[in-house]
């Protein structure tokens, strides 16, 4: 008898608690429907460490969406002369997806697209591998690398009129995506300060912003055919000297003007370096 008093008793209180927590976790999705959380992918031997640090640190704190940095280190099948160092294979990435839907966090693997082909004086992996997709050629990478530079090199890019281009691009994103088990694709395309070069036989003297457009248009109209939603990051579509943000955290290339060009359902993701400027707002209107 006294047993079931205390189970009786107990029932109760866990139901309370219960309704309470998916209360306080209704008005948070409602005030905060995307938590988000942007992280390197790890190396194969970090692996473990990174799917604690998703399964105690992240879920506790409410995280829902993982965006996971990966651009070409994955062992890709479609295209294995693009993997890079430090691959992980489709068996750790399941492991990341399996913690990730443990604790109903949605995972959009990323690779840097148009811009951020290359580091200080490392060439990235697409480059490496197909430089004839190198939107300036001509510019050589220095052995040491500093800035200010007279060529104004920050990061290479790669030509979006190339026509062997995409093929390959969307191969890999696919691959990912699919090894992701993703309904979203993250493409960066921050920081884009070569675009539309006139030394570029297919992209000299076109308009940037029309060539930026365009290439976000390419790459949504691709991922909507798989039902997929483009995730990029918003600096472009920012006009950097009317808002005085400057050409890191927005566009002195005309390239803001693109947002009356794209998809009104791309996913802008704002961001900024030392303070949380209200750019958001605009990408709301």
């Amino acid at each position: 008898m006294k047993k079931r008093l205390c189970r009786l008793s107990i029932a109760p209180a866990c139901l309370l608690f219960l309704t309470l927590s998916l209360t306080a976790q209704s008005k948070l999705d409602s005030l905060l429907p995307v938590r988000g959380f942007c992280i390197d992918a790890p190396r194969p031997e970090g692996l473990d460490s990174f799917v604690q640090f998703i399964d105690k640190e992240l879920a506790p704190r409410r995280v829902n969406t993982l965006i996971v940095q990966i651009d070409y280190r994955y062992q890709f099948k479609s295209h294995p002369e693009l993997t890079d160092s430090f691959a992980l294979s489709k068996g750790d990435v399941r492991k990341i997806v399996s913690v990730c839907k443990k604790n109903h966090i949605r995972v959009i693997p990323e690779i840097n697209l148009l811009g951020h082909q290359s580091w200080a004086n490392r060439t990235g992996k697409l480059l490496r591998v197909y430089p004839q997709f190198d939107e300036t050629p001509e510019i050589k990478m220095p052995e040491k690398y500093s800035w200010p530079n007279p060529e104004n090199l920050y990061c290479r890019s790669y030509c979006p009129l190339h026509p062997d281009l995409h093929p390959i691009l969307f191969a890999v994103i696919d691959e990912l995506c699919d090894a992701f088990e993703s309904d979203a694709f993250h493409a960066g395309m921050d920081e884009v300060f070569y675009i539309g070069d006139e030394q570029c036989p297919r992209c000299g003297g076109r308009d940037k912003a029309e060539l930026f457009a365009g290439e976000v248009r390419t790459i949504h109209d691709h991922l909507l055919q798989k039902g997929r939603e483009l995730w990029i990051w918003g600096d472009r579509l920012l006009d950097g000297k009317t808002t005085g943000l400057g050409e890191w955290e927005a566009s002195f290339n005309n390239t803001y003007r693109a947002i009356d060009m794209i998809p009104k359902d791309v996913v802008i993701c704002d961001w900024h370096y030392d303070r949380a400027d209200k750019t958001a707002i605009y990408f709301a209107m």
